[in-house]
């Protein structure tokens, strides 16, 4: 689960009872984040992941994350509080602090670009991967 968790969050920002954290007119802007965002990748030949992140506007996260890996399906989750530092046109830094489904505790940041439906999330390695609003 722990290498799942890290390349979970390695792939997405991926990834929290939160706070939007802004100034003046960034509040509208950072509501764009609030709703479900899904995206799929393959990280070699045998495995892939479709993530789907939820942000509700009271600060909370949920990810859900599904692993196919040589015909097997694995689902694992997450859940927590988030807080968004700066403006999400022009990349902001989501803070993550949350639990994953076996109960292990975590924090992530990441930086994350929302630009219409489409959000560019990019991890401390600066691996990105591209979500689109559900």
């Amino acid at each position: 689960m722990k290498k799942y968790l890290k390349l979970l969050f390695a792939a997405i920002f991926a990834t929290l009872s939160f706070t939007l954290v802004s100034c003046g007119d960034d509040d509208d802007d950072n509501g764009a984040l609030v709703g479900t965002w899904v995206a799929s990748y393959v990280e070699d030949d045998v495995t892939s992941y479709t993530d789907e992140i939820t942000f509700t506007k009271d600060g909370n996260f949920t990810i859900i994350t599904t692993e196919v890996c040589y015909g097997q399906t694995y689902v694992y989750s997450a859940n927590g509080t988030y807080s968004v530092s700066g403006d999400l046109k022009n990349g902001a830094v989501i803070s993550f602090i949350g639990m994953d489904d076996e109960g292990d505790s975590f924090q992530q940041k990441i930086v994350a670009k929302v630009d219409g439906n489409s959000m560019y999330a990019t991890n401390t390695d600066g691996d990105t991967v591209v979500f689109t609003r559900k």
